[in-house]
């Protein structure tokens, strides 16, 4: 762990810096700072970390270490404060977290039009807003595409800006061109937690669940911090067929965080498919209430399968039904809403978003063949159509890219 702590006196910030191992400290450095040297600081101590870590970089790493990514402080702050509300996101799942980093990103550019990191931050931000809020969803999908490219332009050989364009790909559909910027991020950088989640993501997107589970796995050992990194890395588990070991894994990270409405809506949805529906709905009710107004999908649409697999369409939320799939940029809300309606034996609506959730790239084959959720619609010709195309796109990932992690 990184600590430190700093006293300002006039002009002059002293920064006092320890790097510390179960309790031993590995190094410790004093800077005396004046305003001008913050970029040069943050290289020093970056440098020092590495070498008390002992940690071992790729090439690209290094340099991007020696190589500053603006010249301007004020802007450089402000992708940190930007980078410190993105890292809330991964904590406490708020709306609010997401809008306050594009607004340090969209300030850190005004601040330097070139800085490639704001553009990135910016992207991510925003893809990750049309994921998991739906208002305005492809609006701020199309925003985040600029920005990556804006950023891919200004320097194509980025980590961040591979890593952001990679992303937006990943939710536009764009599987096999998300799959190969986003091995190239986790080259560049091996040791980027968000690189190794990213390409999980598009690996469960491809129907590569081995590999995605690998790569989810190598970012929640990397970072074990972030609530986040449970929860995908259980879904990932699922997908294998191992809901048990699902449960646990969220289970272990809701010791730590048991408030965190995101891990308690997945161990319901894990508990779901353990088929401990009156567990599930019971979890479920609490993520609801842990959730607040401005979370996402996630609690309400979990406990819309629960109600519907007992054909309790009244007890649904309303929200449910005033989704339109054409509305629906995400992959995975549009597959789940589908099997909502399936559930219900409401064939037509079911099929609209399963073809919404295939064009915008959940080509998920192995779990949709698995999925009990659309098991009444099986021996309809219409869904077999569907999974008869879903299966190609899968057979393709799989010659094109195998069963790797990387």
């Amino acid at each position: 762990m990184l600590a430190g702590t700093y006293q300002r006196v006039g002009g002059v910030m002293r920064v006092s810096v320890q790097l510390i191992d179960h309790g031993a400290a590995r190094w410790a450095g004093r800077y005396d700072l004046q305003g001008h040297d913050l970029l040069r600081f943050e290289d020093d101590v970056a440098q020092k970390v590495v070498d008390g870590l002992r940690v071992e970089l790729s090439g690209a790493e290094q340099e991007s270490l020696k190589a500053s990514s603006t010249h301007s402080v004020e802007a450089y702050n402000l992708l940190l404060q930007g980078h410190a509300y993105w890292a809330d996101y991964f904590m406490n799942s708020q709306h609010q977290s997401l809008q306050d980093a594009e607004r340090m990103a969209q300030r850190a550019i005004e601040k330097d039009p070139a800085f490639v990191d704001a553009y990135s931050l910016l992207a991510q931000a925003y893809t990750l807003e049309a994921t998991n809020f739906q208002r305005n969803g492809a609006h701020n999908l199309a925003r985040a595409e600029q920005a990556a490219r804006h950023a891919v332009a200004l320097n194509p050989e980025s980590f961040e800006a591979t890593l952001a364009l990679g992303g937006v790909y990943a939710e536009e559909g764009k599987n096999a061109e998300s799959i190969q910027l986003l091995r190239k991020a986790v080259t560049l950088a091996p040791n980027s937690p968000v690189a190794w989640k990213y390409l999980g993501y598009i690996y469960h997107y491809s129907g590569l669940t081995d590999p995605a589970e690998a790569a989810f796995r190598r970012g929640r050992d990397l970072d074990p911090t972030p609530a986040q990194a449970y929860w995908m890395h259980g879904r990932m588990l699922l997908y294998q067929g191992k809901a048990h070991e699902a449960e646990e894994e969220v289970r272990r990270a809701l010791e730590r965080y048991p408030d965190q409405f995101k891990l308690v809506a997945l161990l319901g949805y894990f508990l779901y498919y353990q088929g401990k529906t009156d567990e599930a709905e019971q979890v479920l009710e609490r993520a609801s209430q842990l959730a607040g107004a401005q979370a996402d999908e996630e609690p309400m649409v979990f406990s819309a399968m629960v109600y519907a697999s007992r054909g309790q369409r009244d007890k649904i939320d309303p929200r449910v039904f005033r989704y339109k799939p054409e509305e629906v940029v995400d992959g995975d809300l549009a597959e789940w809403i589908g099997a909502v309606y399936a559930l219900l034996d409401d064939k037509e609506p079911a099929l609209a978003w399963l073809r919404q959730a295939v064009r915008v790239g959940n080509h998920n084959f192995p779990w949709f063949q698995r999925d009990r959720n659309w098991d009444k619609l099986r021996g309809d010709g219409d869904f077999q159509r569907i999974m008869a195309e879903v299966e190609g796109y899968w057979k393709h990932y799989r010659e094109r890219f195998g069963q790797t992690t990387t």
